[in-house]
């Protein structure tokens, strides 16, 4: 029976459910959640480095910001990581046209090539 790989210091299998990083210095995985690293600002961290190789290179490097943080938003003008509780918030508050006004639904003697000529694939077409 093939053994399932194990990482991080908790030694449990991968799971796609929860955030890992990896160090920098040994290439091991890590669940965020078991390293003290939030998914949100893990983009902040240059080289990470795991507890054990903490010990020996010393604390993860951040990456440079440019120009003065102070009393600005420090994740403003970042992407918002897809998945986020950012991203789901904006999402959210966001509103859509229905479909039924995008989409062309022509039938299937309509699709013609006059039909494309008109309508182009400026729109989708179901």
């Amino acid at each position: 029976m093939a053994s399932v790989p194990v990482y991080c210091l908790c030694r449990l299998p991968y799971d796609v459910t929860r955030f890992m990083i990896e160090c920098d210095m040994c290439q091991d995985w890590f669940h965020g959640s078991c390293v003290g690293v939030e998914e949100e600002k893990a983009a902040d961290i240059d080289l990470y480095h795991c507890p054990n190789c903490e010990v020996l290179h010393g604390p993860s490097i951040m990456k440079k910001r440019r120009g003065s943080s102070k009393g600005h938003d420090t994740h403003k003008g970042k992407p918002v990581k897809t998945g986020s509780p950012t991203f789901v918030r904006e999402l959210r508050s966001r509103t859509f046209d229905s479909s039924d006004e995008v989409i062309l639904k022509p039938t299937g003697n309509q699709l013609t090539v006059e039909f494309l000529e008109e309508n182009s694939f400026s729109v989708p077409i179901l």
